[in-house]
């Protein structure tokens, strides 16, 4: 259709140029008052209307042509070239690596059922250790100055001299030993003797070259210059 009014425009125009004039054009009174002289003689419109008519054809055909999309695209614009400096060439993507070739996996063998074994009897017990025999008890000592109970047995078993039972001139050598009380216990610390004013436990020395060797429950053991003697209370 813009086809058709442009040929329509350009009909006119050229009318308005030969001054051809049309169905709403306005006679000026002046000009038909011109004697016969000065009129021009009119022009032939047969070619006006053939172009006319060539026109609107060839604008009806185009407008066919577009309308059933034969019409020829237009060609798109080609880009400038400082946009096409300034846009950056697109990344390639790589190609993904190929995958593995697949291995097969070797066939399961079935292991062959084994024979259930008997468990081996356990081991016979070892042979009981021989039980030592108790080592025999040492002796008791009877060193003088120890003190202890062996010295009543080993008086029993040797009875020693009483102190009552010296000479006169043995007796006279040793001190009164006057006993006035005594203190017995199976444990030998907790024994004690009072002599001649003297707490005294066994191992202790009654006077110079006078030791009391042992405490009884009857008599005590004493030692003077190397002779034990019996003091009986």
């Amino acid at each position: 259709m813009s086809y058709i009014l442009d040929a329509l425009r350009r009909a006119d125009a050229e009318r308005e140029r030969g001054r051809v004039p049309g169905l709403h054009t306005q006679v000026n009174p002046l000009r038909t008052a011109e004697p016969p002289s000065r009129r021009r003689p009119p022009r032939a419109r047969g070619p006006w209307v053939a172009g006319l008519g060539l026109l609107m054809a060839a604008a009806a055909t185009a407008w066919w042509l577009m309308r059933d999309g034969t019409a020829d695209p237009q060609p798109a614009p080609a880009p400038s070239p400082t946009a096409a400096r300034a846009t950056p060439p697109a990344p390639v993507p790589e190609a993904p690596p190929a995958p593995p070739p697949r291995v097969a996996a070797p066939p399961v063998v079935a292991a062959p059922a084994q024979p259930i074994l008997a468990p081996p009897p356990p081991p016979p017990p070892p042979a009981p250790a021989p039980t030592p025999a108790p080592a025999p008890a040492p002796a008791p000592s009877t060193a003088p100055g120890t003190g202890g109970t062996p010295a009543p047995a080993a008086a029993s078993a040797a009875p020693l001299p009483r102190v009552n039972e010296l000479n006169p001139t043995a007796r006279a050598a040793l001190p009164p030993l006057k006993i006035s009380g005594s203190t017995y216990a199976e444990n030998p610390a907790l024994r004690m003797l009072i002599l001649d004013g003297q707490v005294l436990q066994e191992g202790q020395d009654i006077a110079p070259g006078l030791k009391l060797e042992s405490i009884g429950p009857r008599s005590a053991v004493i030692v003077h210059q190397g002779q034990r003697l019996r003091l009986p209370y």
